[in-house]
């Protein structure tokens, strides 16, 4: 510590302890931040606009910080997480923080993270790397559950579900990959009894190995008994469910 930073110290501390010159003491002129250290593993933020922020929301010295207030104006940027702010004699900051994880894009101006959060940045990169949830606002929690429980049954046979929809009259449908394939397959679940419908498709591409999805455009699953598909050349044919018909 520098002698006068150590004289600082020494006269604060004698201020305090002898309860002198306290009215007349102001503390946000002790013991400027100086410097502000940011940790963390961030992808979406940006080191240097983060610092920014950080220092527009610092109202005082060393002593007068308002740490509760710096930690809830952070939390309140679009991509963190988790946010702890601490002080570091004699003029420092030290700020960690953990970003959030997106996990989905959704409707045309969000993401959802790992948390089961919606949140909204300024920018969004897309890059398709993510799945596109499409729904009610206040529904994103049960679409995603439901994407989840898709992909888990159609992961073994090779799909994956890029697409779900959910429309105002409660719709469902969804659009998948086939492993090795780039174009996308879609699929009609309606309204009612989605999950059963999805249910019964998975067991009936399981056990059909000649159904090549590959050539397939769109699966219309908004049948009693089957479901209808349409190939690529506009061809149309009926399938019945397992154990259904």
């Amino acid at each position: 510590m520098s002698n006068k930073r150590r004289l600082i110290f020494v006269t604060i501390m004698a201020l305090l302890l002898s309860g002198w010159g306290l009215n007349e003491l102001n503390f946000n002129d002790i013991s400027p931040i100086e410097k502000v250290e940011i940790e963390g593993e961030l992808e979406n933020i940006a080191h240097d606009d983060f610092r920014n922020e950080v220092v527009a929301v610092i109202d005082g010295g060393y002593f007068a910080l308002d740490l509760g207030a710096i930690k809830t104006a952070l939390l309140a940027l679009p991509w963190v997480d988790e946010v702890s702010v601490r002080r570091q004699w004699p003029s420092s900051l030290l700020i960690k923080v953990t970003e959030k994880r997106a996990v989905a894009y959704w409707n045309d101006d969000a993401l959802i993270s790992d948390g089961g959060e919606v949140f909204k940045p300024a920018v969004i990169s897309d890059n398709g790397s993510l799945p596109r949830l499409k729904g009610p606002e206040g529904l994103h929690n049960k679409m995603w559950q439901f994407l989840v429980a898709a992909n888990k049954d159609f992961s073994p046979m090779g799909l994956e579900v890029v697409n779900l929809n959910l429309n105002d009259r409660r719709a469902w449908s969804l659009q998948f990959l086939v492993k090795g394939g780039a174009d996308k397959v879609e699929l009609k679940l309606g309204r009612d009894h989605a999950e059963n419908r999805l249910v019964k498709f998975v067991r009936v591409c399981s056990n059909i190995d000649a159904l090549n999805l590959k050539n397939i455009e769109a699966i219309d699953l908004r049948y009693p008994n089957g479901f209808a598909m349409r190939e690529k050349n506009n061809n149309a044919s009926k399938h019945s469910l397992v154990g259904e018909a």
